[in-house]
């Protein structure tokens, strides 16, 4: 989840979104505005059909076409970023004003986990630095079995592999091949 925004990081993210679509010789018009600032409040990934929904239910209309024309310029311009969970919908998030992030997706119940390691941002430029690639973001999605998930599977089928990290022994290399 997406931290809420303030005020003026709202008005700095109209503001680029504004001279985004000015540059490209595009309109900002109440409908986009309408838009923007729905997807600024809400700090949770969504759809695009949820989107419409939401905007519905507030009693905005904004065609649904505005929408799906609408949400590829917010990407490109760095407000949204999208991002895939493996059930072929496209999902927004905030990419504005927050910290990178990683995912963490249960196959099961479809909850979304955020997080943030520094582990993976050093491997990322370990990577990059490997094939002489100067990175300047990632993406990486772990999908599995949240443990809410886990615990309400029968005992025998339940995971061998132990879930609490406690309980994994980090001797910083591989294992060792049999």
């Amino acid at each position: 989840m997406a931290k809420q925004l303030t005020e003026d990081e709202i008005a700095t993210a109209e503001s680029i979104f504004r001279e985004y679509l000015h540059d490209r010789g595009l309109k900002y018009t109440p409908e986009r505005r309408t838009l923007l600032l729905e997807v600024l409040s809400n700090p949770d990934h969504f759809e695009a059909e949820q989107l419409l929904i939401s905007l519905r239910q507030a009693g905005q209309r904004v065609a649904k076409a505005t929408i799906y024309r609408t949400l590829p310029l917010l990407v490109n311009c760095g407000i949204l970023r999208q991002v895939q969970f493996g059930d072929k919908l496209t999902h927004y998030e905030h990419a504005f004003g927050q910290n990178p992030h990683d995912h963490m997706v249960c196959r099961q119940c479809r909850r979304i986990i955020e997080f943030s390691s520094e582990d993976i941002v050093r491997l990322r430029t370990v990577i990059a630095a490997r094939f002489r690639f100067h990175a300047t973001s990632h993406r990486f999605q772990i999908s599995g079995l949240c443990w809410e998930c886990v615990q309400a599977r029968p005992a025998g089928e339940q995971p061998f592999v132990p879930l609490d990290p406690g309980a994994i022994e980090d001797t910083g290399s591989p294992p060792s091949a049999p």
